[in-house]
């Protein structure tokens, strides 16, 4: 994994095989790339995992014994819409690889996959959802200072105007309206 420490949801990564070679593989590459690794076999248990737990990605093959994996990427993406998932899957049809992307799939990678492009891969999937976390702790913040700002603006008892880049008025408080009688 190299680099900074991950928040720890973010270092755990969802495996969904059901081939148990491929899965011990998978599993072993990755504990030792530094995550924590949780697999299941089936469609049902990745979507009650995800359900009960927080993931940094997952890493889902389409051919599941009990559920389609469009189905179980579907489901993933109503519990969390940030998650990105992997497809890791035998299957090269293109129309496969197109209907993954299309339904949210961050990467579609086909078996035997490149040791080294699941790791890169991986780690552009947790960055990307570290970004879009971290941007949306920003926003919240930005939206909260926002408030603050606009309720110090309407309760000043002096007369407050505010005005854009080119010197039209967007905004003024109560004390102003009073001043100028708008």
């Amino acid at each position: 994994m190299n680099g900074e420490q991950l928040p720890s949801h973010l270092s755990s990564i969802l495996i969904v095989e059901d081939e148990p070679d491929i899965c011990l593989a998978l599993e072993d590459l990755l504990r030792h790339e530094g995550y924590t690794v949780h697999s299941v076999t089936t469609g049902r248990e990745a979507l009650h995992e995800a359900e009960q737990s927080q993931f940094g990605a997952v890493i889902l093959d389409l051919g599941l014994p009990d559920l389609s994996g469009f189905a179980v990427l579907r489901g993933l993406e109503e519990f969390d819409p940030l998650l990105p998932v992997i497809v890791l899957t035998a299957s090269a049809q293109d129309s496969h690889t197109v209907e993954s992307l299309r339904r949210g799939a961050f990467a579609y990678i086909t078996k035997p996959y490149n040791r080294d492009e699941l790791k890169i891969t991986l780690r552009q999937a947790i960055d990307a959802r570290r970004l879009v976390l971290r941007m949306n702790r920003v926003e919240h913040a930005l939206s909260g200072s926002e408030e603050q700002f606009r309720h110090v603006v309407q309760t000043a008892p002096d007369g407050i105007v505010l005005c854009d880049g080119d010197g039209k008025i967007v905004s003024w408080n109560t004390a102003a309206e009073r001043l100028f009688g708008h």
